[in-house]
């Protein structure tokens, strides 16, 4: 049954989940899903979309599914405007697409680099304007992206990852600034390494993973499942007078 506490309530909530079917994604569908909100899994992988929204329709709950490509503006107005289209309007936005690519910055390959900032950044950039382009005139709505705790920390060899999230983590500011009149809400969430197939360069490898590993105070990766309290929360109510903050779910990462 839906959570119906005023506070953490999102039911009937309209939310479109960027890269919705990936290792972030999907989870956080899941959980918006099970708390009654209406989900669009948004997705580059637009077959993988469809079966997580027929799972999540089987399972009794309102889901479509999207095609998306953030670094296309016109694919990211689309998304929005599609999910305003079937359910009347679009409540909530959560970003969890994304690329990691790494390396030392005298071999990085430039389009390594390149790949970061269209997707991490500026593709972030184009999806969040595309939402508040709706949410603005609505004065509503809230808009979450998953950056990353090398959005504030710096690691060697990670120039293109860390530049790009540390460029979507102060564009939530800016929009969260711009929008906080209209009663538009805009955050981020970033959190640690967390074991997904994007991480696994770091987690299947023994040295990078110990050496991750020794840097978070709480001695233990992230979980999916642990960003969906803060996800839940900065779209519900009880987050109504919150923006322009990054939160970090890192197990301490950020503080060491």
């Amino acid at each position: 049954m839906p959570h119906q506490d005023p506070l953490f309530s999102i039911a009937r909530q309209n939310i479109l989940v960027a890269g919705g079917a990936g290792g972030l994604g999907w989870p956080i569908a899941q959980e918006l899903a099970r708390r009654g909100a209406n989900v669009a899994i948004a997705d580059l992988d637009e077959s993988k979309a469809m079966t997580c929204a027929e799972t999540l329709t089987r399972q009794g709950a309102r889901a479509l599914a999207i095609a998306l490509n953030v670094t296309s503006r016109h694919s990211c107005e689309a998304a929005c405007q599609h999910v305003a289209n079937t359910w009347g309007c679009l409540d909530g936005l959560v970003n969890a697409s994304g690329i990691y690519r790494v390396g030392p910055a005298l071999s990085l390959a430039n389009q390594d680099w390149q790949n970061s900032i269209d997707i991490n950044l500026t593709g972030s950039f184009q999806l969040a304007r595309a939402a508040g382009a709706l949410m603005v005139p609505q004065k509503s709505g809230s808009i979450i992206t998953i950056t990353s705790v090398s959005s504030r920390i710096a690691n060697p060899n990670y120039a293109a990852y860390a530049a790009s999230k540390a460029g979507a983590a102060h564009v939530t500011r800016v929009l969260a600034l711009e929008w906080a009149a209209a009663g538009v809400r805009v955050n981020a969430i970033g959190p640690a390494v967390t074991p997904t197939p994007l991480a696994a360069q770091i987690i299947d490898d023994p040295v990078t993973r110990n050496n991750a590993l020794a840097k978070i105070p709480m001695q233990r990766f992230g979980t999916p499942q642990d960003l969906l309290a803060s996800v839940v929360f900065l779209l519900a109510d009880g987050a109504k007078f919150l923006t322009g903050q990054i939160l970090y779910v890192d197990g301490g990462r950020t503080i060491s």
